[in-house]
């Protein structure tokens, strides 16, 4: 596939990730016993970086995309309402997709092979929005409120 055959793919998906609403997730993640105790401005941070997420999984759906651990935090709510985790799945997969929470914990192949994975879906992230992943690179791991690093999932 060309990189611009790629890029129009996630265009596509961006697209049509945008059409998600996210808002009682975003409610859920607020509270401050049943969440995470974030604030409305952090949710909707978040929200944007998950969008992404989805956009690229949906772009390269062979390719291990990784989640930084705000991302992961956010797609974990998401699926607690698995009805509409569900419905918002076969949106925009036509699946359900699965999350594996072990990736990168069997031993140091494949540590490694999440790290790389990490790598790689920093460059897809960066070339399709522009902007550095949270969690890659010094500088953002630097600002990144909540230490970013790559989450042991696929």
């Amino acid at each position: 596939m060309t990189a611009v055959l790629e890029l129009e793919l996630a265009e596509v998906a961006m697209a049509d990730v945008e059409g998600l609403d996210l808002m009682m997730i975003k409610r859920k993640l607020q509270d401050p016993e049943e969440g995470m105790g974030w604030t409305a401005e952090e949710c909707d941070e978040v929200e944007v970086e998950y969008k992404r997420y989805l956009a690229l999984k949906r772009a390269y759906p062979d390719r291990e995309i990784v989640p930084n651990q705000p991302v992961d935090k956010f797609w974990h709510y998401h699926i607690l309402d698995t009805m509409k985790y569900a419905e918002d799945c076969q949106a925009l997969f036509g699946y359900f997709l699965h999350h594996y929470p072990y990736f990168g914990m069997n031993g140091p192949e494949d540590e490694q092979a999440l790290v790389d994975a990490f790598d790689e879906t920093a460059a897809l992230y960066e070339a399709h929005f522009g902007e550095s992943y949270a969690g890659s690179g010094a500088t953002s791991r630097a600002r990144c409120r909540t230490a970013c690093k790559p989450v042991k999932c696929k």
